[in-house]
Formats: structure tokens, C-alpha cells, sequence
């Protein structure tokens, strides 16, 4: 018995020895490489909308032709000494909103196309023209008008920016655009006053609308915020020069003093306009979306061996 039971733990122990001599002979298990990190080359194409508020960054250097005092001096309704100034001419905010298409060449670079509305600045002068001998008075004479507008304009913008790097799904960026800008000015009324030795009378008129095409320039810079594969919201700084604007002629509504008078206080019955010297520029601060048409799509799951 005792014989027996020596020769079961015999074998056994043969048996073991040959099952763990047989697992020690078999290769390891194949380890599959890592994967390389995705990096994301997207290029296609974006649509995008904006809205924001425009801050006048220059002061409207407001001027008129025919020149009055000129016209007043031919006229004998002037003497050479009189002299005309613009006061306290302000423009208020602009309302803004676009949209556009664009395209994104790589993560660095893209260009789009806006097309952009802006309206709700009213546009507010004082004017006065003073002649301390007028032939047509025999004396002192002062001449002042209140001027108040609406100017709106449309703006085409083709615009490349580049992306500085992204960190945290935050992508800084700088951009430059060119283009056109056609400002409306419409709305415009004269309450108008002349002084005398003779008569204090009210006077007026209002200005034809108008609208002049000029070229327009940006310069931009902001950020994008990742919030999926396909869409950003961006929010950006951008300094605008979008050129001039223009009145059409001036019409003057008879006041205390007579059709006579009221002709004179419209450049001497010459149609009259209003434009500003200088380029007008602002200060936008926009916010707005970004769509991507064709988002990259998403890596890979990671494979994972299982044993």
C-alpha cells in the first residue's frame, strides 16, 4: 500500500514538472506597437457669423462744397472776413453683424469672404458761419446751423488670419483684411438760426440721402474656442478703415426771414453738400460662430489585447 501511494505523488511530480518545463518553452505574448499620435491636418471649408459694436476711432472732419464764403463773397451777400467752422461733430456706436464663407488651408492658415451690415450711428455737427460785415446787412451777421444724420454702411472683407498654436482648445490669431465699404448717410436735417442787427429768424433745410463706395482695410486679432470637432466660437478685436461719407445736395425751407434769406442760407441758392476730409476708422469688438463643413473625423479607438 505504502508502495502504491509512492508511486501516485511519482508521478505527479513527473507530471507537474513536465506541464511547467512545457509553458517555460512557449514564446511571450506578441506586444503591438503604440499607436502615433494623430495629428490633425484639416482643410475645408467654414461658414461664419458675427455680430458686435463699432467705436468711432477718428473724429469726422466735416467739410462742404461749393465752399459758402466763397459763393457768399461773389454773391455780395459776404465780405472777406467771414470765416465758417465745424463744432463738436461726434458719430455714435455702430450695431454690427456679418457672414461670410471661408476656407481653412491647414491648422496655421485659413481666408474667408464677410460680407457685413452696420447701421445705428447718428451722425450730429453744429456749424456756424460768422461775417462781422456783411454787405448784405451793413454789419455783423451770424449764421449757425444744427446738422443731425444717420449713416449706415455695407462692408466687403476678403480676410486671411493665422493661428498662433492652440493651448487648452484655445487658438490665438492674428488676420488682415481688404476690401470695400459703401456708407449711406440718410436722414439729414439743418435747424438752422441767423443773427443779425436787423432779425433773429429761423431757418433750416435737409440734405438729399446719399451714399459713397470707398476702399476699407482691417486689421484683426482674437481667439477661437474649440467647443466640438466641427464648430468655434470666436471672439476678436479688429480696427476698420472703411473710407468716407457724402451727402447729396442741400434743400432749404423758408424761415422767418423769407424766401430770400433762405436761399442765401443755402450757399447763396447753390446746391450745397456735406463730406468728410478725412478717412473714418473704428475700433469692433465682434463675437461669433465658426462651422467647419467637413470637421476631421476622430482617431481611432486604441486597440487593446486581450489574453
Amino acid at each position: 500500500m505504502a508502495i502504491s501511494k509512492a508511486f501516485v505523488i511519482a508521478a505527479g511530480v513527473a507530471l507537474a514538472s513536465g506541464g511547467l518545463a512545457s509553458a517555460a518553452d512557449l514564446p511571450p505574448a506578441p506586444r503591438l506597437p503604440t499607436p502615433a499620435p494623430v495629428v490633425e491636418d484639416f482643410g475645408g471649408w467654414y461658414l461664419r457669423g458675427d455680430v458686435g459694436v463699432g467705436l468711432n476711432a477718428t473724429s469726422v472732419d466735416l467739410q462742404n462744397y461749393p465752399d459758402p464764403i466763397a459763393t457768399g463773397i461773389s454773391s455780395d451777400f459776404l465780405s472777406s472776413q467771414a470765416n465758417q467752422a465745424y463744432n463738436n461733430t461726434t458719430l455714435s456706436p455702430f450695431a454690427l453683424m456679418d457672414v461670410g464663407v471661408g476656407y481653412q488651408f491647414n491648422p496655421w492658415f485659413r481666408v474667408d469672404g464677410t460680407l457685413e451690415y452696420r447701421a445705428g450711428a447718428n451722425l450730429q455737427s453744429l456749424y456756424t458761419l460768422t461775417d462781422p460785415a456783411s454787405p448784405a446787412y451793413y454789419g455783423p451777421a451770424q449764421f449757425a446751423d444744427f446738422y443731425r444724420a444717420d449713416v449706415s454702411s455695407f462692408i466687403g472683407l476678403v480676410n486671411g488670419y493665422v493661428n498662433l498654436g492652440s493651448y487648452w482648445g484655445i487658438s490665438p490669431f492674428i488676420g488682415a483684411g481688404l476690401g470695400f465699404a459703401d456708407n449711406s448717410v440718410s436722414g439729414f436735417t439743418d435747424q438752422a438760426v441767423a443773427v443779425s442787427s436787423y432779425f433773429d429768424s429761423p431757418a433750416g433745410g435737409y440734405f438729399s440721402n446719399a451714399s459713397k463706395t470707398s476702399f476699407a482695410w482691417a486689421l484683426m486679432a482674437g481667439l477661437d474656442f474649440n467647443i466640438s470637432p466641427n464648430l468655434k466660437l470666436e471672439m476678436g478685436y479688429r480696427y476698420l478703415n472703411y473710407g468716407s461719407i457724402e451727402t447729396g445736395g442741400s434743400h432749404c425751407l423758408a424761415g422767418a426771414g423769407g424766401g430770400t434769406f433762405s436761399a442765401q442760407n443755402c450757399n447763396g441758392g447753390v446746391s450745397n453738400h456735406l463730406y468728410s476730409g478725412n478717412t473714418l476708422a473704428s475700433n469692433d469688438f465682434r463675437i461669433g460662430l465658426i462651422w467647419l463643413l467637413g470637421a476631421p473625423p476622430p482617431p481611432p479607438a486604441p486597440i487593446v489585447t486581450r489574453y
